[in-house]
C-alpha cells in the first residue's frame, strides 16, 4: 500500500511537470504567432509586448542562438519557469525568445496536493494498521499459538499427542501441520520398534544368566571345583553385574512405554539405610561407613517403594565405591528437611564437575571422572527415572572435605514440618563428617 501511495506521488510530480512545461510551450507559441504578425522589425517589440503581457509574465528578445530548453529558477520572492525559443520576424532578423513564468502559485498547489496525498497514505495505513491488526491476530497469531501449544505438548514418543487437525489449521500452515503428523507417526513408530527390541532382548537374556549365575554358585559350593574357585567367582560376578545391567535396561524400556510400576506406600528410610548396609558391607572391604542419624526423635517416614529406593542406593554406593580411592571410605547417611527425607552417599573421589552434574544422569552419558572406568551409563539414569516415579528427585553436590555427594530426597508420607534448628544441627554433623 505505501509502495502504491509512493508511486502515485511520482506520477503526481510527473504529470505537472509535463503539464507546466505543455502550457508553457503553449504560450510560447501564441506569443511566438503574435509577435510575429504585430513586429516588423526589432524596434517595434517592446511597444508591442506592452499591450500584450500578462501580469506574471515578463518577455525578451535575445541573440540567435541562445536557446535552451524550459527549467524552474528557484528565487526569494517565487519561482519562475523560462525557456528560451527560436523566433523570426517579419523582416527575417533570426532572435530567440525569453519567456519567463511565475509559476509559484502553480508549484505551491502542487505542493499542497502532495501533502493532502501524504496525509491521506498516512491515515490509511494507520486505518489499515489498525483493521489488519484483529485480522492478523485472529487469521494467523491465534493459529500459530494453537499450533506451537500443540507440537510443545510432544514430549516424546512413547507419550505422542493427538494428530493435528490439518482440515481446521489455516491454508497457509496447513503443509506445517500435516508435515509434523507425518514426522510424529515416523517417530512413535521407531520408537515402538526400539522398545519392543529392548524389552525383548532384556526379557530373553535374563532366563541365561540366571542359569550361569545360579550353576556358578553351584559349582562354587563343590569341594571337586576348589582349583576354579576364581574362575567361578569371576564367572558369578559377571552374571550378576550383567543381570544388574538387564534389569536397568528393563526400567527404561517399561519408562518409555509407561508400564513401569511402583509400590507407593510408607517408607521407614533407615531400615532401608541399615538393610543396604548389610547388603554391600561385605563385598566393599570394610570402606563402606554407615551414619546413624543425629537426632534422638525417630525420623518421620517417607513416601516412596522401599524395593526401588535400594536399588538406587546400590547404584550409588557402587559408583562411590569405583570412583573413590581405595581404602577412603564411603558413608551413608540421611538427614530430614522440612518437606522430604535425604539420603546421602558420600564419596572421597574425584567429584563431579558442575557442568556435568545435569548431564551424568542422562542415558549413556558418563562424565570426566568416569574414563578408564568400567560402567554402562545408564545406572544414573536409572536412578534419577525410579526417584521421580516416586515423587522424588536425585541430584549431585560437592563432599564436605572433596569427593561426591549423591542425594536422594523422598517427599514425606504426611507432609509433616520438621523443626529447622534439628535441619541446620543434622546438616551441620554431616558436614563435619565421621571416619
Amino acid at each position: 500500500m505505501l509502495a502504491g501511495y509512493t508511486l502515485l506521488v511520482v506520477l503526481t510530480l510527473s504529470l505537472n511537470r509535463i503539464e507546466r512545461r505543455q502550457a508553457h510551450q503553449q504560450l510560447i507559441d501564441r506569443l511566438a504567432i503574435a509577435l510575429i504578425q504585430r513586429v516588423r522589425h526589432v524596434e517595434q517589440f517592446s511597444p508591442v509586448l506592452d499591450q500584450m503581457l500578462m501580469p506574471g509574465l515578463a518577455v525578451k528578445l535575445l541573440p540567435q542562438g541562445s536557446d535552451f530548453e524550459p527549467r524552474l529558477q528557484w528565487q526569494e520572492d517565487g519561482v519562475i519557469l523560462e525557456s528560451a525559443s527560436p523566433l523570426m520576424l517579419r523582416d527575417g532578423q533570426q532572435r530567440s525568445l525569453l519567456l519567463r513564468q511565475d509559476v509559484t502559485d502553480s508549484i505551491a498547489q502542487q505542493n499542497l496536493s502532495l501533502q493532502l496525498l501524504a496525509a491521506a497514505a498516512g491515515a490509511s495505513a494507520m486505518l489499515t494498521g489498525l483493521l489488519l491488526r484483529p485480522v492478523m491476530t485472529h487469521g494467523l497469531v491465534q493459529p500459530l499459538d494453537a499450533l506451537s501449544r500443540q507440537i510443545s505438548s510432544y514430549r516424546s514418543p512413547s507419550e505422542p499427542p493427538p494428530p493435528l487437525d490439518v482440515a481446521r489449521q489455516p491454508e497457509e500452515l496447513q503443509p506445517i501441520a500435516a508435515t509434523f503428523n507425518a514426522m510424529q507417526e515416523r517417530l512413535a513408530s521407531s520408537w515402538e520398534r526400539q522398545r519392543t527390541f529392548v524389552d525383548g532382548v532384556a526379557h530373553e537374556l535374563r532366563t541365561p544368566i540366571t542359569l550361569i549365575s545360579g550353576h556358578a554358585q553351584s559349582l562354587q559350593r563343590q569341594p571337586a571345583a576348589a582349583a576354579l574357585g576364581p574362575s567361578l567367582a569371576l564367572i558369578s560376578a559377571e552374571a550378576r553385574r550383567m543381570g544388574g545391567l538387564v534389569s536397568d535396561m528393563l526400567d527404561l524400556a517399561r519408562k518409555d512405554a509407561g508400564r513401569l510400576e511402583l509400590r507407593r506406600q510408607s517408607v521407614d528410610v533407615e531400615d532401608v539405610l541399615l538393610d543396604c548396609y548389610e547388603r554391600l558391607v561385605a563385598g566393599a572391604d570394610g570402606r563402606l561407613r554407615l551414619q546413624p542419624p543425629q537426632d534422638d526423635d525417630c525420623l518421620p517416614l517417607a513416601a516412596g517403594d522401599p524395593e526401588r529406593l535400594a536399588q538406587c542406593l546400590v547404584v550409588l554406593v557402587d559408583n562411590a565405591l569405583r570412583y573413590s580411592p581405595a581404602p577412603s571410605p564411603v558413608r551413608l547417611a540421611v538427614e530430614a528437611t522440612p518437606s522430604s527425607l535425604v539420603l546421602h552417599v558420600l564419596d572421597r573421589g574425584p567429584g563431579v564437575a558442575p557442568a556435568e552434574r545435569q548431564a551424568i544422569f542422562g542415558r549413556f552419558v558418563r562424565g570426566q571422572a568416569a574414563v578408564n572406568t568400567r560402567g554402562s551409563g545408564i545406572g544414573l539414569a536409572v536412578v534419577q527415572l525410579l526417584m521421580e516415579a516416586m515423587g522424588g528427585l536425585v541430584m549431585v553436590s560437592d563432599a564436605p572435605g572433596g569427593g561426591a555427594d549423591f542425594q536422594l530426597h523422598l517427599p514425606l508420607l504426611d507432609g509433616r514440618q520438621v523443626d529447622p534448628l534439628q535441619q541446620r544441627v543434622a546438616g551441620a554433623l554431616i558436614a563435619e563428617g565421621l571416619p
